[in-house]
């Protein structure tokens, strides 16, 4: 409400909604009920199963999913996994739930025919492999004895034999198809390799040998289209980016699915702790029920086209949707014993230069490949797909390097206090150190540690820059006539022509030369482009580049004798006897005793590595991610390494997600001590935003910041994602304002605003005060980034210009964020930090925007207030005919002001700027004095949050210069007055006062009121998602813009009662019932089903409308489980208890086979014999000379193999010698 008085005469009545709409921003009147982003994560209590024993870990739950409670549990899992399993704690309680529940939805059968499938969404320290074997015992033990276990390493079928052996299981673990392959003979596959766990991977699935597929061949082992066993998708988000185009989609997705198709009847379960974190990732989830008959979805396609503009919040109700059905369980260690801290490395003066001459060097080399392309007349994708590709990688391992001083120094301060140091890394430079072709043993000494980024640009020169063109006018092939550069090579399949370490993590788009190239065509050298390249190449040997990191590193921390180095490279430099000398750590291919262990095999090094760190033999550990998945550092009681671990981060991955499951390598259940995690950054870039978001998932999850936790205040927590909606919405508009011949800076921005997130070292030469100076100097910087955004030649160098032609004016590349960050970082350090200012101040501004039209979400929300009351009784809106949930509603009453002695505890605690502290506004309003409290917000020296008296820490946060503008700084006592005179008066009141002219005319005002009610949606939400989204957009505009968007939210009230769901506004649910029944009456047609409708069906009815099956368990087998816990026959079982004689032995070998059973199991049928045994000892000396005898009926005592009639004596006794050999004590 605007008062008169502070209206001009004349003004237009748009002027004057103008003005009331700027007074009642200013003062909180459109303010929502306070909303904080967090992830809280509770702590986890097994409520399903009263049997067993408690984990051994601090395991929580996401507060979301704790809220919903699993369904009852009715299979009859204790027949399979007894008192021993339940008594002894082979599987915990949560553990025995993951595979309770994952075997009672597989009792399930879709109205598709297709059997339901399960989701373990559990993080590190659950026990995910136990759960797995334990759904593979229990699925044996019912006589389905074939089982595939698919997963992301063939390195973890060791994992796989050892968590069913932990079990009691004797279940044989076949090692992938070649070892099919191996044991297949001409009559066919032995019959030890006919049952039992297939573990493969994800690249077996896909590919194939001259006569079929592995998938055909994993399909026909398992048992066809009828097979029933189970199948495990292990790390089940390797088969993400399906499509309907081959070319486009991904080969493993596309697999992953035809193999679900093809196998109807199979038990799917898919494990990943990442598995439902992106809707359009989900497509292979396809037993979990979202789209399909019986669904709102008719397909994959149309559900993920329905979900893309859903956000995070979509995602949080599916995956309580999901738990509340029974499909998903989703538990992780709770980080409460770890600590974390942030370690931001300023770059040298002379690592600076060095950064600076790199891209100075990879700009000359990229002109220098226009020239050469234009010259030679090829098309360029094979060079410029090789181009950005080693772009991408030079600068992110020469980022790598820069930390590695740092990092030894960190490391040797926590040795030096009695710790462990574990250093983790995503890269380690492998592929390009085998281009310096070192030979093992060779003293390189005279030649220092190869510079893993030197060797990486002279390969990409002299691989792939273009020295030879096709003459045309001679048709004759000559000495000269040569293939092109980048076709010399057979090894260069991968883009960019860099052989990927198996540790890579790329994420520059792959680009492959599509071209064809005729070898009869003749060409020609061009001498001046040899020369050309021979020049460039000699300015890359003079370039100061820095050792790999990696050798470097090991090197100062004392050599291989002291560091443990857990990574898939198969050599090394290292000092040996004052020498530096290049050492196999071992390969797959080679023989035994070429590598440091001796076993020739790059796994068997890493687990002796991994042993001698556990052991205490050496206390510094470094591990890449690939190599070290499934292994765990941690500090576990009862090894000898029992120090404290510090865990260094000097490289992460894009993602938090990922970042914090690689975390969990140190911080397992049942350690002595939580690890401290010190996550390392240069100030270069936007590398500090990434570390960031992992320490806000980190705090999230428990652990603590170490220090003064005022100065770990100053690192921003928030927003940590950037390759988002709103980072691809910002990056947009900040490419559109530089591009545009006439513009101004994106609404919100301000050059100060930008420039408050760059260093004075970076602004010291040439500071930038103009939005012309600092767009002048980014459109330039937009031509070394080598994006597609529409940029003109206008006002561009004519170098500039060669390099725009080359690009391209197309806006292909505008909103793609991590292509942005990929190539920011090949600009000179200055630049690089203006840019990502630039952007990171537009990402603010597209968060503010969300956040005052109701837009923004991340994750759940919890709502704030000084009092919050929760109805005790909720309302019942419908109930979903799809999965039989209820739709209910819950009022919430909250009291959201807060009083001045509490904001002066607020102030207090976190002034950490002059600037902070209560303003009051320069005029007063509604004839009286209005106050804030406003706080510098973490992370920024120039945005401001603000708290009112009457509407609490507001969503909405404030630039300086507006604050200053429209507040003048004031002392506490001064500001206590007018504060506790409005905290007063709006309890039940508008903050317009007695004279509101709203209330007057419309009979009610509510703006800016301190006690307000709110409701909250629950239950069947997933479901009628759509319609509340379409009804709340038609009537958007009866709602203030924050209250517009549709939130998850969880409510606390203040008796500790908990309600999670949707927050949605009550008077539209009428309107969202009427809508959804109508659907349904549509879909439901028939008179049988409406009336089941009307009548509320039970379960088992509701499963009869829509078709769905559900079938009894299946009895134990007690043959099956006598086998599945059979002792694995030994020598010892042969040869044990007093020596018979060599008469004996024969007949106890090869008689009637006779052997150490388990004698609960029923007797095995034997084959058929005649009276007289051709073994029968009376006969034994007359026939051992007849050397063609023949044998019927017998089978071997060890393998069981039935022996065909034809065999000889001799071929019988070698079938035994090797079986015997294969035994072991």
């Amino acid at each position: 409400m605007v008062d008169d008085a502070n209206v001009l005469p004349g003004v237009t009545a748009a002027q004057k909604a103008s003005a009331l709409e700027e007074n009642e921003r200013t003062l909180g009147a459109q303010e929502s009920v306070s909303e904080v982003v967090s992830e809280v994560f509770s702590g986890y209590v097994c409520h399903s199963i009263e049997r067993g024993k408690v984990h051994p870990g601090d395991i929580a739950e996401a507060a979301s999913l704790a809220s919903i409670e699993l369904p009852a549990a009715k299979y009859p899992l204790f027949d399979a996994l007894g008192a021993e399993f339940v008594e002894t704690g082979k599987l915990s309680k949560l553990q025995l739930e993951g595979v309770m529940y994952a075997c009672q939805k597989h009792c399930e059968f879709a109205p598709d025919g297709k059997r339901a499938g399960f989701m373990i969404g559990d993080g590190a320290g659950v026990g995910k492999g136990r759960q797995i074997s334990g759904i593979i015992i229990d699925n044996y033990v019912r006589g389905r004895r074939n089982a595939v276990w698919i997963s992301s390493s063939g390195d973890l079928h060791r994992d796989a034999e050892r968590d069913l052996s932990d079990l009691g299981s004797t279940i044989k673990v076949i090692n992938s198809c070649p070892e099919l392959d191996r044991e297949t003979r001409a009559f066919g596959l032995s019959k030890e390799y006919q049952e039992g766990v297939l573990f493969t991977t994800y690249s077996t699935l896909v590919s194939k040998t001259q006569k079929l597929s592995r998938l055909d061949q994993i399909i026909r082992w398992f048992g066809g289209e009828n097979a029933e066993g189970v199948v495990i998708f292990d790390e089940c988000h390797k088969a993400k980016n399906f499509s309907a185009t081959a070319e486009t989609g991904s080969k493993v997705a596309a697999a992953v699915i035809e193999f679900q198709n093809r196998c109807p009847k199979a038990r799917i379960v898919y494990a990943s702790a990442t598995g439902i974190s992106e809707v359009g990732n989900m497509a292979y989830l396809s037993r979990l029920g979202f789209w399909g008959r019986g669904t709102p979805f008719k397909s994959a396609d149309k559900f993920i086209e329905s979900m893309k503009s859903r956000g995070v919040g979509f995602l949080e109700m599916l995956a309580m949707e999901m738990k509340a059905s029974g499909k998903y369980v989703s538990r992780g260690l709770s980080f409460r014993q770890a600590e974390f801290e942030t370690e931001t490395i300023v770059l040298r003066p002379d690592q600076r230069k060095m950064y600076d001459d790199a891209c100075d060097l990879m700009q000359m080399i990229r002109r220098a490949c226009i020239e050469a392309v234009r010259r030679t007349r090829s098309d360029g994708k094979g060079v410029w797909g090789a181009y950005w590709s080693v772009h991408q990688r030079f600068f992110k391992l020469l980022c790598i390097s820069m930390k590695v001083p740092a990092v030894v120094a960190k490391a040797n301060q926590a040795l030096a206090k009695g710790h462990c140091v574990v250093i983790g890394l995503q890269t380690t430079g492998e592929a390009q150190d085998n281009m310096a072709e070192l030979k093992i043993g060779e003293d390189v000494t005279q030649f220092g540690f190869v510079s893993t980024t030197r060797e990486m640009l002279i390969n990409f020169l002299d691989t792939h820059f273009p020295t030879t063109y096709v003459d045309a006018a001679d048709g004759s092939l000559g000495d000269n006539n040569v293939p092109p550069d980048w076709a010399r090579e057979n090894n260069w399949k991968q883009a960019g022509g860099v052989q990927r370490d198996s540790n890579d993590n790329s994420n520059e788009a792959d680009v492959e030369y599509t071209g064809h190239y005729h070898t009869n065509a003749p060409r020609k050298v061009d001498e001046d482009l040899v020369a050309a390249k021979e020049e460039l190449i000699s300015k890359v040997v003079q370039l100061d580049l820095p050792p790999n990191f990696l050798d470097a590193m090991i090197d100062e921390l004392g050599g291989p004798g002291n560091v443990a180095e857990l990574t898939g490279r198969s050599g090394r430099v290292v000092r040996r006897g004052g020498k530096l000398v290049y050492e196999a750590r071992g390969s797959t291919t080679s023989k035994k005793g070429t590598s440091i262990s001796g076993d020739g095999d790059v796994v068997g090094v890493n687990i002796a590595e991994k042993n001698a760190f556990m052991n205490g033999e050496k206390y510094v550990a470094i591990i890449s991610d690939a190599a070290s998945t499934g292994i765990s550092l941690h500090a576990c009681q009862g090894v000898k390494n029992d120090r404290r671990r510090i865990h260094i981060t000097i490289e992460l991955p894009w993602s938090a997600d990922k970042a914090i499951q690689q975390l969990g390598r140190t911080h397992r259940s049942n350690q002595t001590s939580g690890p401290i995690y010190v996550m390392c950054s240069t100030n270069i870039g936007g590398e500090r935003r990434f570390v960031a978001a992992v320490a806000r998932r980190l705090q999230s999850l428990g652990a603590l910041t170490r220090g003064d936790r005022r100065a770990a205040t100053g690192i921003d927590l928030s927003d940590g994602n950037l390759d988002s909606a709103l980072g691809r919405q910002a990056l947009k508009k900040m490419y559109e304002a530089l591009v545009a011949s006439e513009s101004n800076l994106p609404n919100g921005l301000t050059i100060e605003g930008i420039m408050s997130h760059v260093s004075d070292q970076d602004l010291q030469d040439a500071p930038i005060a103009t939005w012309h100076e600092l767009k002048s100097e980014l459109r330039s910087a937009l031509v070394e980034l080598g994006v597609q955004v529409g940029l003109r030649a206008d006002g561009l160098s004519v170098e500039e210009n060669e390099l725009l032609r080359e690009i391209g004016t197309g806006q292909k590349d505008i909103g793609d964020v991590r292509k942005f960050l990929n190539r920011l970082l090949g600009l000179n350090v200055r630049t690089q930090n203006i840019m990502f200012a630039y952007f990171a101040e537009a990402l603010e501004a597209e968060i503010k925007l969300a956040k005052a039209e109701g837009k923004y979400s991340e994750g759940v929300s919890d709502i704030g207030g000084s009092s919050i009351d929760i109805d005790t009784q909720s309302s019942v809106i419908l109930k979903d005919p799809y999965h039989g949930q209820t739709l209910m509603s819950t009022k919430i009453y909250i009291d959201r002001g807060i009083s001045f002695e509490r904001a002066v505890d607020i102030f207090q605690k976190g002034k950490r700027h002059e600037r902070d502290g209560f303003y009051k506004m320069r005029r007063d309003m509604y004839g009286r004095a209005q106050v804030v409290l406003a706080m510098t917000k973490p992370g920024s020296r120039n945005l401001f949050l603000l708290w009112r008296p009457n509407t609490g820490a507001s969503l909405f946060e404030m630039e300086y210069d507006e604050l200053r503008q429209k507040y003048e700084l004031v002392d506490a006592e001064t500001a206590r007055e007018p504060w506790e005179h409005v905290h007063s008066m709006t309890k039940n009141a508008c903050m317009h006062g007695e004279n509101c002219h709203i209330r007057h005319t419309m009979g009610a005002c509510h703006a800016g009121q301190r006690t307000v009610t709110c409701t909250v949606i629950s239950g069947a939400v997933v479901p009628t998602w759509g319609e509340l989204e379409r009804t709340l957009d038609r009537n958007a505009h009866k709602f203030n813009k924050a209250d517009r968007g549709m939130r998850t939210v969880r409510v606390v009230g203040s008796d500790g009662r908990k309600v999670i769901g949707l927050r949605y506004p009550e008077e539209l649910l009428a309107i969202v019932k009427e809508a959804v029944e109508l659907q349904w009456a549509e879909k439901f047609t028939d008179p049988a089903s409406l009336a089941l409708l009307d009548e509320g069906a039970d379960d088992d009815n509701m499963n009869a409308i829509l078709g769905v099956e559900i079938e009894a368990p299946t009895p134990v087998d007690p043959s099956s489980m006598a086998k599945c816990f059979r002792k694995v026959k030994t020598l010892k079982d042969f040869f044990g208890g007093p020596k018979p004689s060599k008469t004996a032995d024969v007949t106890m070998m090869a008689t009637k086979n006779i052997n150490t059973v388990d004698l609960t199991a029923p007797p095995r049928p034997f084959a058929k014999k005649p009276k007289t045994s051709l073994f029968d000892m009376t006969k034994y000396e007359a026939q051992k000379t007849k050397k063609t005898q023949t044998i019927r009926g017998e089978s071997c005592c060890i393998c069981s193999m039935a022996f065909p009639d034809e065999w000889s004596n001799e071929r019988v006794n070698a079938h035994i010698d090797e079986c015997l050999s294969k035994s072991t004590l």
